[in-house]
């Protein structure tokens, strides 16, 4: 069964209130004309101007920036059904996502991009027996995690049982198993894994919501694991910082920062960051930094990094807290300086979705681009690649 169905049955009505977005722009920068007339047009809205901004048609079948610090660079396409899987960057240098297969097995899909501004993305699939039962749900989302080489997938019972299992793919099969409640986002720097959730690792029980962590032993060949059985050089898996009544997604930027946001039983969503010193392999329990505050929950997270002087941000599409619908994505400003992750301004809308309630696919690539995909309105999925200007 697909995650979403889970999703679905566990959610609190949530209060009714209304998305309250800044006006201000995050910067000034390269613009993404609206009405299509950003650089030289090669007539299939792909052609691009000195800058390399892409015409705005290139993707306004799916969306238009609405801020003038952001431009699109390249668009791709793929044939793959994503449907509502939470794509993730993966070692192979694309996108990835996991969808159900049969008996219990995951299919785990990997997309390469091609060369230049635009094509086709190639994918390749493998499917592993994953050994999700029947009447559980697997997780939407496969993550390469940057130590001994492993991929995370995670499987969770049918609420209002939250029990299921954290798997460690290796080398095409599951190598290992932890039980887990109710585990349902995660993101990873060296040497540590972040979920947000509502056990540690090994503990069936269902407890707090929260950000979660369980940190790399052992070593790769030797006893890789992530719980410490007995090695006092590494902590137990336990709780980050519990905030919430229910899980949500995470993300981390390519400089070690991590960003949650966990909605709770008022209507109410919150995101917090984590600086990187703070979070990293070996830390102890941290508050965190409030980002922002948002009516409803949502689905789909990105972070890009601050560099040269600019801000960090965080990229969040919310959906509204009486329908669920999702909502046109608002972009936040951060700074990481300091040992914190603190906001640098308010949420502030970054495009308009070309058709209302439209889920999108967020996340952040290795040279700290933006990637954001949604289905076609003629069948097929596509990614623009956006940056700051």
């Amino acid at each position: 069964m697909r995650w979403d169905g889970w999703i679905h049955q566990g959610r609190t009505n949530l209060a009714a209130a209304a998305l309250c977005a800044a006006t201000a722009a995050l910067a000034a920068g390269c613009g993404d004309d609206t009405d299509g007339s950003a650089g030289a047009s090669s007539g299939d809205g792909v052609g691009a101007d000195g800058a390399g901004c892409l015409d705005a048609r290139s993707h306004d079948a799916l969306f238009s920036l609405v801020d003038p610090a952001w431009c699109a660079v390249a668009v791709h396409e793929t044939d793959e059904d994503v449907g509502f899987a939470s794509v993730t960057w993966g070692r192979h240098g694309g996108p990835m996502f996991v969808r159900s297969g049969a008996d219990g097995a995951a299919e785990i899909v990997r997309l390469t991009p091609p060369g230049g501004a635009s094509g086709a993305l190639t994918a390749a699939r493998a499917e592993i027996d994953a050994g999700v039962p029947a009447d559980a749900f697997l997780g939407g989302q496969a993550l390469d995690l940057p130590f001994f080489g492993w991929t995370a997938i995670s499987w969770t019972s049918a609420f209002p049982d939250t029990l299921g299992e954290l798997v460690l793919i290796e080398d095409g099969a599951a190598a290992q198993r932890y039980e887990v409640s109710g585990f349902f986002a995660a993101a990873a720097v060296e040497g540590r894994l972040l979920y947000t959730g509502l056990s540690p690792l090994g503990d069936r029980a269902a407890g707090s919501s929260g950000l979660y962590a369980a940190e790399s032993c052992g070593a790769a060949g030797q006893d890789a694991r992530l719980v410490p059985d007995g090695d006092a050089d590494c902590a137990e898996p336990a709780a980050v910082a519990a905030w919430g009544d229910s899980s949500g997604p995470v993300a981390a930027d390519r400089r070690g920062n991590v960003v949650a946001v966990l909605p709770s039983a008022d209507g109410s969503q919150q995101a917090r960051g984590f600086a990187a010193g703070a979070i990293a392999r070996g830390a102890g329990p941290t508050e965190g930094d409030v980002l922002f505050t948002l009516p409803g929950s949502g689905m789909s997270l990105a972070a890009l990094a601050p560099e040269q002087g600019a801000p960090g941000v965080v990229v969040f599409q919310p959906t509204d807290p009486e329908t669920y619908e999702a909502l046109a994505p608002i972009a936040v400003a951060f700074r990481d300086d300091g040992g914190r992750v603190q906001a640098d301004g308010s949420p502030a809308p970054l495009l308009e979705l070309a058709t209302a309630g439209t889920s999108l696919s967020l996340v952040a690539d290795e040279a700290n681009r933006l990637w954001i995909g949604g289905p076609r309105p003629g069948g097929g999925f596509l990614f623009a690649i956006v940056v700051r200007r």
